[in-house]
């Protein structure tokens, strides 16, 4: 039997390289995915905060009001009561002007501009109708619209006294126009009396006594328009 060789009982150190190779690229690798996580969580972090940071001031930022007419005039929020009417001069003007199409009336109209259909009478009467007859308005007749009276539910002395004026002129336009129209004109009174309470007391010496009686018994029956 032949001699085994000096290095025969020795360990061949290969193995033993070639598993230290692998653990350090193993080691390397895990450290490039940490470092590339890192990162990444990083730059997430930034985009957060960004967006954070864009919702808080669009959330704190001040709202603006203004008007289609002039920008520059600031809008109350409705939250907030609308201040004293002053006494002054009051100027109307065309504001606008509307076409009549078939089934309109002046309240409707009134609804629609000014947010008042009871206001009619103060429209009516500053434009020249072919109709006599308040109640009576024709197709393709143009109708001037005038800025409105009042804030709100709120007018002043001089303004109150303009509407209800109006009422007693569309009042005696009706009366003018016979028996028929004392529907017409006792509705009327009563609509008249929602801007004053007093209103048929004001005017009773131009409101006929069978009138005021009827009128007053709608306001009994029914309570004064909101």
């Amino acid at each position: 039997m032949s001699p085994m060789p000096w290095w025969a009982g020795c360990k061949l150190p290969r193995l033993n390289y070639t598993t230290n190779t692998a653990d350090n690229c193993f080691v390397n690798d895990s450290r490039s995915v940490l470092r590339d996580l890192a990162i990444a969580l990083g730059v997430l972090a930034l985009v957060f905060a960004g967006l954070f940071a864009w919702a808080s001031f669009s959330q704190n930022k001040p709202e603006l009001y203004t008007t289609f007419i002039d920008p520059s005039v600031p809008l109350i929020p409705e939250s907030e009561p609308f201040p004293e009417i002053e006494e002054g001069e009051i100027l109307r003007y065309v504001t606008d002007h509307h076409t009549v199409v078939g089934g309109e009336s002046f309240s409707l109209i009134t609804g629609i501009y000014w947010d008042d259909i009871f206001l009619w009478p103060d429209l009516y009467i500053r434009n020249d109708m072919k109709s006599e007859d308040p109640d009576l308005i024709f197709p393709d007749e143009i109708i001037d619209i005038y800025n409105r009276l009042g804030r709100g539910d709120l007018y002043s002395d001089a303004e109150r006294e303009m509407i209800l004026d109006a009422f007693i002129q569309v009042y005696d336009r009706f009366k003018s126009l016979g028996p028929q129209k004392n529907g017409s004109a006792w509705t009327l009174l009563w609509c008249g009396a929602k801007y004053d309470h007093d209103f048929l007391e004001i005017y009773a010496g131009r409101i006929d006594p069978e009138d005021r009686i009827v009128a007053q018994r709608y306001i009994d029956e029914e309570g004064f328009l909101d």
